[in-house]
């Protein structure tokens, strides 16, 4: 006899004992299991935004696999939600799982399953990458290999708030146009997945072709409660497929030494002939390690930085007209100039800034690349949106001799620029001007005796003094460069880069969120150079 049709029989008897208490027991699992076999590529989760979260695990063949924290509704039918988060499961075809969760029936009901990724439709920017829904942070793993540029990046799939921290993955072509592809790798009983780096196996080690990518990052032990009484370590992955698929390896390359020590980011320095792994340990210290062959790692020497704390990068970079110099970065865009032999830093301890406002965070520059690149995190709201958080623009890193001082520059790459449109041009004191889509938009302004503007884009109000150096944007001001004479604007959907003197001040902030495409109003009391471009 079928099982409900026992279940039924039994409970209009009224009967007890071992049928009701089979009923109950399936009832019970009804209601926070659902079991099948995996034919789909994907499982669709129903993400419901603002439901409180609970713990959902997945298994094949009884083993757990994957342990996520979701946001449930609770007792309503038909079920609620806002998107599909999908989760990759093609190596399990052909396998029974199970998706188990507490008391959440409808929630089960309503996942699907695809052999397509769900796209989500909105309004979104166009040349900074956003996820298609989730929250991001740090950028992770930049690698230029193959003719692609690969931004992994820390990722919740399953709602757009900070946790079930994974290493998403993106590529592009020309550092503007991003294809999001499946998430690279996932928490485990070890740990989440906090930030890494990325680099090219040239020199053929770990048993792995030199096309090998490896990538080192931080297991986050004991921020799960699959991980609990585990310890932050740092860990390496490969990939044998040009990243499309990365491989965890065990055990870690640098076993926990304090706190919660994270953000390997690692390089080749040349002259000594070994790799190199910089490491924030904790407080304002942090971590130079050294390797020949990028198992064994020593520790060569700590430092303290002033207020400077994790994501730390140390890369050598071109002074415009001949040298060089080594930088030491951290999250905050705070950085150090000195001298590196591939054992220590020697600094002055000057802390300097590269932003003018908060919103840009935790930058990393990427591996293989002729120029030395950098992709800032955002902190954005995303008030209304299925995702929260974006990547900064892709900016070039060069230094600049200046009043006997060397100041960092941040210049768009090479492919923002060419792929600019000069749609109009005017020496004017008023510029009223409209797109015809919602292509993202720089304006370049010059003035001879310094810039002094006011501007509307939208409901959005901007204001610059070029007396005191003040922008205001929406009533937040940053220092800009007193009596500056070029100033660039880009906006894309809600993101607002400003520079001024060719990249010697950086400022990003966020605007209000539109539907409406945008239209520019610019008046000064001067006669200004304005340069209106379209990016494609």
């Amino acid at each position: 006899m079928p099982i409900l049709a026992f279940l039924k029989r039994n409970t209009q008897d009224g009967l007890t004992g071992r049928s009701a208490g089979l009923r109950k027991n399936y009832l019970w699992r009804m209601r926070r299991m659902k079991s099948f076999i995996v034919e789909k590529k994907y499982i669709l989760f129903p993400i419901s935004m603002d439901a409180p979260c609970k713990m959902v695990t997945v298994c094949s063949e009884g083993e757990k696999i994957f342990e996520f924290d979701i946001p449930v509704e609770n007792g309503n039918s038909p079920y609620r939600f806002q998107y599909y988060a999908p989760l990759n499961v093609e190596k399990w075809k052909g396998q029974e799982m199970t998706i188990e969760v507490e008391d959440a029936l409808d929630f089960l009901e309503a996942v699907g399953f695809s052999d397509d990724r769900v796209n989500t439709v909105q309004h979104k920017p166009q040349i900074h990458f956003s996820p298609e829904s989730g929250w991001i942070n740090d950028p992770n793993g930049l690698i230029y290999a193959n003719d692609r540029y690969h931004l992994f990046f820390q990722y919740n799939p399953f709602q757009n708030q900070w946790g079930n921290l994974c290493w998403g993955h993106a590529v592009s072509r020309d550092l503007l146009h991003w294809e999001q592809l499946d998430t690279a790798m996932f928490p485990d009983e070890n740990g989440s997945m906090f930030s890494g780096c990325g680099i090219i196996n040239e020199r053929g080690l770990l048993e792995l072709p030199d096309s090998a990518l490896l990538f080192f990052y931080t297991m986050a032990g004991g921020k799960t409660k699959w991980s609990e009484r585990k310890k932050f370590t740092q860990n390496l992955a490969y990939s044998l497929d040009e990243g499309n698929t990365l491989k965890k390896v065990n055990p870690p390359v640098i076993e926990h030494i304090a706190d919660e020590n994270r953000d390997p980011k690692v390089y080749w320095h040349e002259k000594s002939q070994a790799y190199y792994m910089v490491l924030f340990l904790e407080g304002n210290q942090f971590g130079i390690f050294r390797s020949e062959n990028l198992q064994s790692w020593v520790c060569t020497q700590t430092l303290e930085l002033d207020k400077a704390w994790e994501c730390p990068d140390l890369r050598e970079i071109p002074v415009e007209g001949g040298g060089s110099k080594w930088v030491f970065w951290s999250a905050d865009g705070f950085y150090f100039l000195g001298e590196f032999d591939g054992f220590q830093f020697m600094t002055d301890g000057i802390r300097r800034e590269a932003y003018q406002t908060t919103v840009p965070y935790a930058a990393q520059t990427f591996f293989g690349t002729e120029d030395v690149i950098t992709i800032p995190w955002l902190r954005t709201q995303n008030n209304g949106k299925y995702y929260r958080g974006v990547m900064g623009l892709p900016r070039k890193l060069t230094l600049v001799q200046l009043g006997g001082e060397l100041r960092l520059r941040m210049m768009p790459v090479e492919s923002f620029l060419n792929a600019r449109k000069l749609v109009h041009v005017d020496n004017t004191c008023e510029l009223k001007y409209t797109p015809e889509d919602f292509r993202a938009t720089q304006i370049q302004l010059l003035g001879a005796g310094g810039i002094s503007y006011a501007a509307e884009v939208n409901d959005n109000e901007i204001q610059f003094d070029a007396e005191t150096g003040i922008l205001t944007i929406n009533g937040e001001q940053a220092f800009m460069g007193r009596n500056v004479h070029e100033m660039s604007i880009l906006i894309d959907a809600e993101i607002c880069e400003v520079t001024t003197e060719n990249g010697l001040y950086y400022g990003i902030f966020e605007l209000k969120p539109s539907c409406n495409i945008q239209e520019w109003r610019i008046c000064s009391k001067e006669m200004l150079s304005i340069k209106v471009m379209e990016i494609s």
